[in-house]
C-alpha cells in the first residue's frame, strides 16, 4: 500500500527549486503554498474523485474532510461530467466564495445532484449569489443547506429571486447567518409565489421583529411550506417576536431543542469544546 504523500516533492524542496530559477520570493511562496493546498486536496479526495469518475457513487459524506476551496474545485470539475451522485455533504470544510462559485458552475450542468450540504463554511454573499444563479436555472437540487455561512441581505435577496423561478427545491437552510430586514422582506416576497418549498430554516438571523412578522405572514401564503424555523436571536425582544410568530400557525422550537440538534451535528472534537 502506497504511503500518503510518497513520491511527492516537499514544499521546502519545491521552494528551493523555484528560488534557483530566480522566481521572486513572495510570488514563489504563494505559488508553492497554493500547490501544496491542491496536493493536499488531491490526497484527501483521491478515492472519492475516482469513484465519481466511474459514476460509481450516489452519496459522498466529506464533512470536515473535503479539502477547502481546492477540494471544492476538484469536486466541481468531477460534477460537470458525473451522472451518479445524489447527495454531497461538505459541512465544516472552510469553503469560501471561490469554492462556492466553482460548485455553482457545476450545478448548472449537473443533472443528478439533489442534495448539497454546505453548512458551516464561509461562502458569504458572493457564494450564495452564484449558487442562486444555478437555482434559477434547471437545477435538480431538492435540499440545500447554507446555514452558518455569513450570508447577509445581498445573498438572501439573490436566493429569494431564485425561489421565484425554481420549482425543484424542497428544503432551504439559512440558519445562523446575518440576514436582516431587507433580506427577510425579499424572502417573504418569494414565499408568496413559491409552490415547492416544504422546509425553510431561518433560525437566529438578525431579522428583527418587523422581519419576523413579515416572514410569518408570507409563510401562511406558501401552501407547500410545512416546516418553518424562525427562532430569533436571544434578545430582550425575543418574547414579543415569539408571540407574533405564534399567529402563523407554525411551531417554533425552544432554544434547548435547537441546542440539542446543533450539538448532535457537531464533529466530536468541536462538540467537546462546546461542552467545556
Amino acid at each position: 500500500r502506497a504511503r500518503a504523500g510518497a513520491g511527492r516533492p516537499s514544499v521546502v524542496a519545491a521552494a528551493a527549486a523555484a528560488a534557483e530559477r530566480g522566481i521572486g520570493a513572495m510570488g514563489d511562496y504563494c505559488s508553492v503554498a497554493e500547490d501544496a493546498k491542491v496536493a493536499r486536496a488531491k490526497l484527501l479526495l483521491g478515492e472519492p474523485l475516482d469513484e465519481l469518475s466511474k459514476n460509481a457513487v450516489e452519496t459522498l459524506d466529506l464533512m470536515g474532510h473535503g479539502g477547502g476551496d481546492e477540494g471544492a474545485m476538484l469536486l466541481a470539475s468531477a460534477l460537470h461530467i458525473n451522472a451518479s451522485l445524489r447527495q454531497l455533504n461538505l459541512r465544516w470544510n472552510n469553503i469560501s466564495e471561490r469554492g462556492a462559485e466553482a460548485l455553482a458552475l457545476a450545478l448548472r450542468s449537473n443533472t443528478t445532484l439533489t442534495s448539497l450540504d454546505l453548512y458551516c463554511n464561509s461562502i458569504k454573499d458572493s457564494g450564495a449569489t452564484a449558487i442562486a444563479k444555478a437555482l434559477s436555472e434547471s437545477s435538480p437540487l431538492q435540499m440545500l443547506d447554507l446555514g452558518w455561512n455569513n450570508i447577509g441581505d445581498r445573498g438572501a435577496g439573490a436566493l429569494a429571486s431564485a425561489l421565484k423561478a425554481n420549482r425543484s427545491l424542497r428544503r432551504l437552510g439559512l440558519e445562523q447567518n446575518t440576514i436582516e430586514l431587507s433580506g427577510a422582506e425579499a424572502i417573504a416576497a418569494a414565499l408568496k409565489t413559491n409552490r415547492s418549498l416544504a422546509s425553510l430554516q431561518l433560525a437566529r438571523n438578525p431579522v428583527g421583529e418587523a422581519g419576523a412578522v413579515v416572514l410569518a405572514e408570507a409563510a401562511q401564503l406558501c401552501w407547500s411550506l410545512t416546516t418553518f424555523d424562525l427562532m430569533p436571536q436571544m434578545t430582550g425582544r425575543c418574547s414579543t417576536v415569539r408571540s407574533n410568530l405564534s399567529l402563523s400557525g407554525f411551531s417554533i422550537p425552544e432554544e434547548e431543542d435547537l441546542n440539542q440538534e446543533f450539538n448532535a451535528a457537531l464533529p466530536a472534537a468541536a462538540a467537546a469544546m462546546a461542552v467545556s
